[in-house]
């Protein structure tokens, strides 16, 4: 973004700086010609009115004025011509003009200074002009008016191709600022897609996050401000989605037997209860409950009872296929949902968990046994409720059953003592 914001401002900045250089140079060329015809032209009409004035007799000894300093003049004209030939900007001033312009001056000098020496003198002596002094005086005037037409020619060619210069300097400035400009507001099209087109990305992610989707990443795409921004974009979806996760299980697991929880499990039937009512396919429920576990609490602690869960819970989800339900109901109770079984199959697996649980039980003292109560859809009802009321009062009769066989057993062994 650095790149590109310095790529936009530095053309911008070279060009200006240009412009204000070429202005600059136009200014001081101007002023530079006003001054070059100021002093080059300025002599000789100053000199050509007092040669004119002294014609009509206002230099000469009718008057009492004084007498301009024409040596000066006559000076100041040599050094405005050297100047234009010595100057800068020589080559711009046609020959010819200027050849002429001088080898006019040059042939009127020597008439102008006789002039300027009998003016004098008769200014002094105060009489009258001669004749001759007049013929001279005309030629004189003639002389530097025709070199002031011809350098004014040449002063004004010099001044037309400095003028052409700077317009030509200033269609190439107005062409270039009109490319720059150009060139800029491409850029600038260019930087705002480039700025807009991954906001526009994080947007539409961040609306299917909002949505609920998982798995929304954004495509990193270079090593700017907006790529950073994109890939802690990414990993903060990431992350989210892990911490959503964790959270779902932590909702749905049940923290000491690592089985999934009452809601969890309960979600799970009613999931199943669907498949089974679109497949048409059997589906059991195992209600199974720890006997005698309030004295295991009560007796070894319930550190004991809470590894005794663990270990209840693990048997059974060894025993379980991979696509049934475990799930801990609440307290010592646990819920097995059976998919695709029907409740002879069902009762053979909860023979079996029964039959692994007493065992352990029989080696170890802190262990409890288990009744399982089986219920099948859709013999026993087709809803969760139906089903979990049906494999519970089953369980219940199993520990009724239990109780009953346990007491007379009990009596045998008492009447057989006596």
């Amino acid at each position: 973004m650095t790149a590109i914001i310095a790529l936009l401002l530095l053309p911008l900045a070279v060009l200006s700086a240009v412009s204000m250089t070429v202005l600059n140079e136009q200014e001081i060329a101007f002023r530079d010609s006003v001054e070059e015809s100021v002093h080059g032209l300025l002599p000789l009409s100053t000199l050509e009115y007092y040669l004119q004035q002294a014609l009509v007799d206002e230099l000469l000894a009718e008057s009492h004025d004084s007498v301009p300093d024409f040596a000066a003049l006559t000076q100041s004209i040599d050094s405005s011509f050297s100047s234009i030939q010595l100057g800068p900007d020589s080559k711009d001033v046609p020959k010819g003009d200027l050849d002429d312009a001088q080898k006019t001056w040059l042939q009127a000098r020597p008439s102008v200074r006789r002039l300027i020496e009998q003016v004098h003198a008769q200014h002094l002596s105060g009489a009258v002009a001669s004749l001759n002094t007049r013929t001279e005086l005309e030629r004189a005037i003639r002389d530097i008016a025709s070199a002031r037409v011809s350098l004014s020619g040449a002063l004004k060619a010099r001044y037309e191709a400095a003028a052409a210069q700077r317009t030509s300097q200033l269609h190439w400035l107005m062409w270039s600022w009109l490319i720059t400009l150009t060139v800029a507001g491409v850029l600038i099209v260019i930087f705002l897609r480039s700025l807009l087109r991954p906001l526009q990305a994080l947007t539409q992610a961040a609306r299917r996050i909002e949505e609920g989707h998982a798995g929304v990443r954004v495509d990193v795409d270079g090593w700017d401000e907006l790529a950073v921004l994109t890939a802690c974009f990414n990993r903060m979806t990431a992350n989210w989605e892990i911490t959503q996760s964790h959270l779902q299980t932590e909702a749905i697991k049940d923290p000491l037997t690592g089985v999934l929880n009452r809601r969890g499990i309960l979600s799970q039937l009613d999931a199943e209860l669907e498949l089974h009512r679109l497949r048409q396919q059997p589906l059991s429920v195992l209600a199974m409950d720890l006997d005698h576990f309030k004295f295991i609490n009560d007796h070894y602690g319930h550190s004991t009872g809470d590894r005794a869960l663990t270990w209840v819970a693990s048997t059974m989800r060894g025993l379980l296929r991979e696509n049934d339900h475990l799930g801990r109901h609440g307290g010592d109770e646990f819920i097995a949902v059976l998919p695709n079984t029907n409740h002879a199959s069902a009762l053979e697996i909860a023979s079996r968990i029964s039959e692994l649980v007493r065992e352990g039980a029989a080696r170890e003292a802190a262990y409890p046994e288990i009744s399982i109560g089986v219920a099948t859809a859709p013999e026993d009802g087709g809803q969760a409720a139906s089903l979990l009321e049906a494999a519970d009062a089953r369980l219940y009769a199993q520990k009724r059953h239990r109780r009953t066989t346990g007491d007379a057993d009990r009596q045998e062994g008492h009447d057989g003592g006596r």
